[in-house]
C-alpha cells in the first residue's frame, strides 16, 4: 500500500508545519441588533393555550433495582452536533491554529459534564460533491481558504453548494480533540462510486490524521434520493446503489486501512425504506465486514417548500407534547431491534426540529429545547447509541449555536440557539459513568413526561418535563417520587431548566446559568451562578416530592454522588477558552489565547472566516477556482500516485 505520507509528499503538502499565532486588525463594523438572516429572526410565536384538566401531583414510581426494559448503557455526550461541510471553517475555526474559541467552549460544556468531549459529524448535503486537495485556496483578497464553494447544484432543493475543501480541515479538527476530546464522523463523496480515488485519500487522511478520535466514515448521503435529484438515473434502485456499494467498498479495502470496520451507512432518509427495503435486501449481511454503525437521519418536519409554505405558528404545538418523541421513535420499531440484534450500533445522525433549516420562531423557541431533550431521552431508552443536532448556516434557524456573519466575525459574538440547552441537561442527566440505563415511565399526560436514569443497577436520577406555558401556576405539576421495594433518601437535588414560556428565545437559564441574552452575546460559557434545589424527602411517606413549572424541565438528582458525578469542576478549574486576544469594538473579541495555540500543529494562513448556508442559494466565493477548473491539475497528481501504486504491487 502507498502510504498517505507517501501520498502527500507527491501531492505536494507537508502533514505538519510551523504554528502560526492569529494577530487580526480591528474591524469598524457597527454592532447590528438583527440581520434578515433566519438564525437571527425575530419572530416570536405564541404559545397555545394550557390544555386543562391536568393532574397535580404525578406519581413517579422507581424500582430499587434495574426494571425490565431499560436501555444499553449510554454515554453522557450522547447528543452531539451535525456540521454541514459547507460551513466547517466558519464553524470549526480558520485552520488548525485558528480556532473558534466560542466553538471549544460549547463543546468543552458538554466535555465538563460528560466526562469525554462530544462527538461531532462533518458532512451532510454538500459532502456527496466534495473533494478534498492538498493545500488551501487562495480567493480574490489573498486569503488562504480551507473550504471552496462552487457551483450550486439547482436540482437540490436544499441547493447546497459544491465543496472543494483542504487537508487543513483535518488538522483543524485533530487540534480540537487534542482541545476537548471531541470526537468525530466524516462524509465521503458517493457522487462517482466509481471513480473513487479522491474518496480514498480522504478515507487515509481521516484515519491518519484523527487516530482514534474518528469514529466512522460516513459513505453517501440520502441515496434514496439520487434519482429524484438528477444525480442518477431514473431507474435507479436497492440493486444499483448495492453495485456502487460493493465497488467503493472494494477499493477502500485495498487501501489496507489501519481500521477495515469503519463504515457508517446507509444513511437513508426514508426511515420506512431502511428496513423495508435496504436491510431487507440484505444490507447487513453482504456489508456487515465493513459495517461499524447504522446511521439514520430524521426530522419531523419540513421547510423546503415542496409541499407548500407551512406556518409554523399552526404545527408549533405539535412538538409540545410527548407524543412527539414518541413518533420520531415509531419511525423505528421494526429497524432498530435488526440493528441492534446484529451488534451494530444505532446513531441518529442528523436531526433537528424541521428540514431545510427548520422554522423560525419555533427552531429557536424553547419548546424546541423541551422537545430536543424529549426525543433524546426517548431515543436513548430505545437504544439508539448517538444523536446529532444539525448546525447549518446564516440561513438557519434550528443551529444549536451560530457565529456571527462573516462581516461582523471581526467585532461580534457567537448566538447560542435554544436548542442548546438540551444538551447540557441531557449530558448532566447521562453522566460521566457510561453506565446510564434509560426508561420511559410512561407518566399519565402527554404534557408532563418523565424519564429514570439507572446506573448499575440502582436510581441515580430523574427527569421530568413539562410542556404548558401557563404563568398562573395553575399548569405545575408535582413529581411525587417513591421507591417500590425500598426507602426513599432523606434529600433530592433539583437543577432546572426554565424559561417564561416555550416561546421563549434567549432568557433560558440551565441550573440558574444563562448562554447570551440576545443575538452575538455568546462566547460559549455559560453565565451566572449555578443553583441547585435542595428538597427535603418524607421518608416515613416514601415520597420526595418535586415541584415543576410550566414550563420546564427538572433534573432530579438522588444522590449527591450522582450530583457529583454530573456537574462540571469548580469553575475556577473547568476548562473554558478565552476571548480576549481581540481588541475589537464593543467588547466582543472572541478569539483563543496564543499560549494554546503553540501547543498545535497546522499550516494555513490569517484571513476572514466565510460564513455560509446549505439552505439557500449560494454563488462561488470571488476569484475561488470551481472544481471543474481544478481537478485536471489534481487528477495529474493522482494519476502520478496511481502509478505508483500500481508500480508498488498494490
Amino acid at each position: 500500500m502507498l502510504t498517505l505520507p507517501l501520498l502527500l509528499s507527491l501531492l505536494g503538502t507537508a502533514a505538519n508545519a510551523a504554528v502560526t499565532i492569529y494577530s487580526v486588525s480591528t474591524s469598524s463594523a457597527p454592532f447590528a441588533q438583527s440581520t434578515g438572516n433566519s438564525a437571527y429572526s425575530s419572530l416570536v410565536l405564541t404559545a397555545p393555550n394550557p390544555p386543562g384538566n391536568l393532574q397535580k401531583d404525578v406519581p413517579v414510581v422507581l424500582q430499587t433495582t434495574t426494571p425490565a426494559g431499560v436501555s444499553i448503557s449510554q454515554k453522557g455526550s450522547f447528543l452531539g452536533f451535525s456540521v454541514e461541510l459547507s460551513v466547517a471553517d466558519a464553524v470549526l475555526g480558520y485552520n488548525s491554529t485558528v480556532l473558534n474559541p466560542p466553538f471549544l467552549n460549547y463543546l468543552a460544556n458538554i466535555k465538563e459534564r460528560a466526562g469525554h468531549g462530544p462527538t461531532v459529524r462533518v458532512g451532510g448535503n454538500s459532502q456527496d460533491e466534495s473533494a478534498m486537495f492538498p493545500t488551501t485556496f487562495t480567493d480574490a483578497f489573498g486569503h488562504q481558504r480551507m473550504i471552496q464553494k462552487w457551483r450550486v447544484d439547482n436540482a437540490n432543493h436544499t441547493e447546497t453548494p459544491n465543496i472543494n475543501f483542504a487537508m487543513e480541515l483535518f488538522y483543524t479538527m485533530r487540534s480540537i480533540s487534542d482541545l476537548v476530546d471531541a470526537d468525530w464522523y466524516f462524509g465521503l463523496a458517493f457522487d462517482q462510486p466509481f471513480n473513487d480515488s479522491n474518496a480514498m485519500l480522504v478515507a487515509q487522511a481521516a484515519q491518519e490524521t484523527l487516530g482514534h478520535h474518528l469514529v466512522a466514515l460516513q459513505l453517501g448521503n440520502e441515496p434514496d434520493l439520487y434519482a429524484g435529484l438528477g444525480r442518477r438515473q431514473e431507474e435507479y434502485g436497492i440493486p444499483e446503489y448495492f453495485t456502487e456499494y460493493s465497488h467503493f467498498l472494494g477499493d477502500l479495502q485495498a487501501q489496507n486501512l489501519p481500521e477495515q470496520k469503519i463504515i457508517l451507512g446507509p444513511r437513508w432518509k426514508d426511515p420506512l425504506q431502511i428496513y423495508a427495503q435496504v436491510l431487507d435486501a440484505g444490507y447487513l449481511q453482504q456489508f456487515g465486514n465493513w459495517l461499524k454503525m447504522i446511521g439514520v437521519m430524521h426530522y419531523p418536519a419540513d421547510n423546503c417548500g415542496l409541499n407548500g409554505v407551512v406556518n409554523p405558528q399552526e404545527i408549533f404545538p405539535n412538538y409540545l407534547t410527548h407524543r412527539a418523541a414518541k413518533a420520531f421513535v415509531n419511525n423505528y420499531l421494526t429497524t432498530a431491534p435488526s440493528v441492534i440484534n446484529a451488534g451494530l450500533p444505532f446513531v441518529v445522525l442528523e436531526t433537528n426540529t424541521a428540514s431545510c433549516g427548520g422554522f423560525p420562531g419555533l427552531s429557536d423557541s424553547f419548546g424546541a429545547t423541551l422537545w430536543g431533550i424529549d426525543s433524546a431521552f426517548a431515543l436513548a431508552a430505545m437504544n439508539f447509541s448517538q444523536v446529532l443536532l444539525h448546525v447549518g448556516g446564516q440561513s438557519d434557524s434550528y443551529n444549536p449555536f451560530t457565529p456571527p456573519p462573516t462581516n461582523m466575525s471581526k467585532d461580534h459574538m457567537w448566538t447560542t440557539g435554544s436548542i442548546y440547552y438540551s444538551t447540557l441537561v441531557v449530558a448532566e442527566a447521562f453522566g460521566k459513568s457510561n453506565a446510564s440505563q434509560i426508561i420511559d415511565l410512561n407518566l399519565p399526560s402527554e404534557f408532563q413526561p418523565g424519564y429514570a436514569i439507572y446506573e448499575n443497577g440502582v436510581p441515580t436520577r430523574v427527569a421530568l418535563i413539562n410542556f404548558v406555558t401557563d404563568a398562573s401556576g395553575t399548569s405545575d405539576f408535582n413529581g411525587v417520587i417513591s421507591f417500590n421495594g425500598g426507602t426513599v433518601p432523606d434529600h433530592v437535588s433539583v437543577r432546572y431548566l426554565e424559561a417564561p414560556s416555550v416561546s421563549e428565545k434567549f432568557n433560558i437559564k440551565w441550573a440558574g446559568q444563562n448562554m447570551g441574552s440576545a443575538i452575538f452575546t455568546s462566547d460559549g460559557r455559560l453565565t451566572g451562578d449555578v443553583q441547585t434545589v435542595v428538597i427535603q424527602c418524607d421518608q416515613a411517606a416514601n415520597q420526595c416530592v418535586v415541584p415543576v413549572k410550566a414550563p420546564s424541565v427538572a433534573l432530579v438528582f438522588l444522590s449527591d454522588d450522582a450530583l457529583s458525578q454530573s456537574s462540571p469542576k469548580d469553575p475556577a478549574s473547568s476548562l473554558t477558552f478565552a476571548t480576549s486576544v481581540y481588541t475589537g469594538k464593543g467588547g466582543h473579541h472572541p478569539h483563543i489565547d496564543p499560549a494554546v495555540l503553540r501547543t498545535m500543529n497546522g499550516d494555513g494562513g490569517v484571513g476572514p472566516r466565510h460564513v455560509g448556508s446549505t439552505s439557500n442559494p449560494l454563488t462561488p466565493m470571488p476569484g475561488a477556482a470551481t472544481r471543474s477548473a481544478a481537478v485536471p491539475t489534481f487528477a495529474s497528481v493522482l494519476a502520478l500516485a496511481l502509478a505508483v501504486m500500481l508500480a508498488a504491487g498494490r
